[in-house]
């Protein structure tokens, strides 16, 4: 079952003489098992459309269904912490939310807030840490003693531990060398590819969007100006200079190439894939 967005609304200071309409008659369908970029320049609505995936904001006008959820606007709602056990959310600096003495306490805290016992949740804590590359020997170390790029995975750690069929990422790799942001969209790729979580990233970095997602949704003042595949989306100047979107510079390598008589096939979207093709044409 999509993520389905039905004409949803929200006005930040409803009634009050500064209301601003964040999101404007929303109509979208997220596919589930995919990874699904939401971009957009600052104030566009990207966090306040994917705060509603686990209900921190509920809509003025409306609806929401999200896996078995259905969220009307007006309608109280009874089923927000099953929701929020099933759609984890990943803010940004996320680390800034670690409190507990140590990493592997901190991490199960999600699974005891949702009722699993103390054992259980330290083993699913554990396992998740693992997941996210923390070795042992942190676990019983404060998280105020860690790295930064460390933080950051201990506080993904937190969402992974609680099993949560949906990820949402809100600019996961900010504020991070390009060495740690890769090893934080890897980590994502591997848990969509293995696991089959649906992953909806918040992202302002066009050139991790282009490599990493399936789909990709535009938003601007609120409304939606595309939703489509990734690779439509910027190997289309037109609709790139229209959408005030960059062009990812392997699209620029790529077209240049191809403007110096190279062929490359729509499967050509790496600099390893490009090299591939090219090499068999020299031959």
């Amino acid at each position: 079952m999509p993520i389905s967005f039905k004409s949803l609304s929200y006005i930040y200071n409803k009634g009050m003489p500064y209301a601003h309409k964040a999101l404007d008659d929303i109509n979208l369908d997220i596919k589930e098992g995919i990874i699904t970029a939401i971009i957009g320049e600052t104030g566009s609505g990207k966090s306040t459309l994917v705060e509603h995936l686990n209900a921190l904001l509920l809509p003025d006008e409306g609806s929401l269904q999200i896996l078995d959820y259905n969220i009307v606007a007006g309608q109280k709602q009874k089923f927000l912490k099953p929701l929020r056990k099933d759609v984890g959310l990943v803010f940004q600096f996320s680390e800034y939310q670690l409190f507990e003495e140590t990493v592997l306490k901190d991490v199960a805290f999600g699974p005891l807030n949702f009722g699993v016992f103390p054992d259980e949740a330290l083993k699913m804590a554990a396992e998740a840490l693992k997941l996210v590359n923390i070795d042992e020997s942190y676990f019983n170390r404060s998280p105020l003693e860690i790295s930064g790029g460390q933080k950051r995975r201990v506080a993904i750690a937190g969402i992974i531990a609680c099993d949560p069929k949906i990820i949402v990422l809100d600019e996961p790799t900010a504020g991070l060398d390009p060495h740690g942001a890769k090893e934080i969209i890897d980590l994502f790729v591997n848990l969509n590819k293995t696991l089959h979580k649906t992953i909806i990233i918040v992202s302002h970095d066009n050139e991790m969007v282009y490599n990493y997602c399936d789909e990709t949704v535009v938003l601007s003042h609120g409304k939606i100006r595309y939703h489509g595949p990734t690779f439509d989306l910027f190997n289309n100047k037109e609709l790139l200079k229209e959408l005030d979107l960059l062009e990812p510079q392997i699209v620029t390598f790529r077209n240049m190439l191809m403007e110096n008589g190279f062929k490359l096939s729509d499967k050509a979207r790496t600099l390893d894939t490009i090299a591939e093709e090219i090499g068999r044409q020299l031959k």
